[in-house]
């Protein structure tokens, strides 16, 4: 691990198999966890694990402003734009696009670890029939940039990306 990022390599391989970046939260130490599937086998062995020294997590940006969106699901999406406004840990503002327009959006900021979550409706065309519950964490970077997962409780998963106008 290394600042917000962690690599696996595998067989003594120079070139990491797995990378990991965007780690969440603010205490990026502790345990590791392997595990396998339900019906599936899974087998692990001579597991070494080796820190490295830690490298400051730095953010110079804030999550305030207008931001253009772009996401992407099984169920769809497109893009949208979010105003949001930030009082010290607590986020608000709206979302407008395929979900819905001027949606009130929640959230929290820890250090620039940002979880956004709103309720919208799904387009007609898709056919969910229930409410869209979209969450978005993700880390805010230098830049005014934010990419993450999107998650739709219990319908849908997919990708985002955005960026704070200037």
């Amino acid at each position: 691990m290394a600042g917000r990022a962690a690599k696996l390599y595998l067989n003594g391989s120079s070139k990491p198999s797995l990378i990991i970046d965007g780690l969440k939260g603010e205490d990026l130490h502790g345990a590791i966890g392997l595990w396998g599937y339900t019906n599936e086998q899974a087998h692990f062995s001579n597991v070494r694990i080796t820190p490295s020294a830690p490298q400051p997590i730095k953010n110079g940006s804030d999550i305030a402003g207008t931001w253009e969106t772009r996401c992407a699901s099984d169920a769809g999406c497109g893009p949208a734009t979010m105003d949001l406004h930030r009082d010290g840990t607590k986020i608000t503002g709206t979302w407008s696009g395929p979900l819905g327009t001027n949606l009130p959006i929640t959230g929290t900021w820890r250090n620039g670890y940002v979880d956004l979550s709103f309720t919208g409706d799904w387009p007609k065309e898709s056919r969910q029939g229930v409410p869209a519950r979209p969450r978005l964490p993700f880390r805010l970077d230098r830049r005014g940039h934010g990419k993450g997962r999107m998650r739709v409780e219990g319908r849908s998963g997919g990708t985002w990306v955005g960026k704070r106008k200037p």
